[in-house]
C-alpha cells in the first residue's frame, strides 16, 4: 500500500531525473549518429581528394545538402524525444483526471 503512495513521488523525482538524462543521452547519440559536428568541421574541405575548383564547389553543395538533411532529422528526433518527455510528465495527471471522471459516473 505504501508503494502506491510513494509511486507519484518517485515518478516526479527519481523517475523524471532518469527520463531527463535519457533525453539528453538520446540527443547526444542522435548528434553523434548524424555526425553534425564532423559535417560542420569539414564543410569547406573537398570530398574524395578532388582539389579542383569544380570538385570544391560540388563538395561544398553536397555537404550543405547532407548537413540540411541531418539537421532536419535531428530536429524531428528532438521533437519526438521531447514528446516522450512531456508524455512522461502529464501521464499521472491525465490518469487521475480519468479516474475522477470515471468515478463521477457512478
Amino acid at each position: 500500500m505504501i508503494d502506491i503512495l510513494y509511486f507519484p513521488i518517485w515518478w516526479y523525482t527519481i523517475g523524471l531525473i532518469k527520463r531527463l538524462k535519457g533525453f539528453i543521452d538520446n540527443l547526444n547519440y542522435l548528434s553523434r549518429y548524424l555526425a553534425i559536428k564532423i559535417l560542420l568541421a569539414n564543410l569547406f574541405k573537398p570530398m574524395f581528394g578532388q582539389y579542383s575548383w569544380q570538385g570544391r564547389i560540388i563538395s561544398f553543395f553536397m555537404r550543405i545538402l547532407q548537413l540540411a538533411f541531418s539537421l532536419v532529422v535531428f530536429v524531428l528526433g528532438t521533437i519526438f524525444f521531447l514528446a516522450i518527455l512531456i508524455l512522461w510528465i502529464v501521464t499521472i495527471p491525465i490518469a487521475v483526471i480519468q479516474i475522477i471522471r470515471l468515478a463521477s459516473l457512478f
